[in-house]
């Protein structure tokens, strides 16, 4: 072992402390040549001297650390919402279809169906019939446009976007196609139903 190691260092540390105690211990007439204690209880007692003062030092760092470090962990695992975690911008109706233009023009139709699909979620909800839940699957979104039947063709919409979403692959232009449709067709709907 290494002589300059702490843990070297530590022990000869307790070597010294308990030479120490046995020579505390030890009768101090030589001429007798009787010990007080016979050896091995002179080890124990170092050993125990040792157990004593590591408790003493756990027992006082517990009671003046441990509660800066509770207070500590307690502000690391306080729970933040979802919304502080994940800022979501809000982008209005007119923004969301730029957005799936620019995409379509591009000829990225996959991220351009995915603007259209937002659009029409931001449109449901500023029409007050569906509105926005962080938490809600395009499953339950299917199931909301089934209760409004003029908006039952939305459906396309979320069914594209959830094969897109959990498939890998890319949106044809005829597919946007019936996406664009379905969203004028929506819109025109609720023209109607704002007049």
């Amino acid at each position: 072992m290494e002589k300059t190691s702490w843990r070297w260092q530590f022990e000869q540390l307790q070597q010294q402390f308990g030479e120490w105690i046995e020579v505390k211990l030890r009768s101090d007439d030589r001429d007798l040549q009787v010990d007080i204690l016979p050896p091995w209880l002179g080890a124990l007692l170092v050993r125990l001297t040792w157990l004593i003062l590591a408790g003493l030092l756990i027992w006082f760092g517990y009671h003046i650390i441990y509660p800066y470090l509770r207070a500590l962990v307690a502000k690391y695992r306080q729970p933040k919402s979802t919304i502080d975690l994940f800022p979501v911008k809000t982008y209005t109706v007119v923004e969301l279809l730029d957005r799936s233009q620019a995409f379509q023009r591009g000829g990225d139709y996959t991220q351009a169906s995915r603007w259209l699909y937002l659009a029409m979620l931001q449109r449901l909800n500023d029409a007050n019939l569906i509105p926005h839940q962080i938490s809600r699957t395009d499953r339950e979104y299917v199931q909301l446009l089934r209760t409004i039947p003029i908006l039952n063709v939305g459906e396309i919409l979320v069914s594209i976007h959830e094969q897109l979403h959990f498939g890998d692959r890319q949106l044809a232009i005829k597919d946007f196609d019936r996406c664009q449709q379905a969203y004028q067709q929506i819109e025109s709907n609720l023209l109607i139903i704002d007049n």
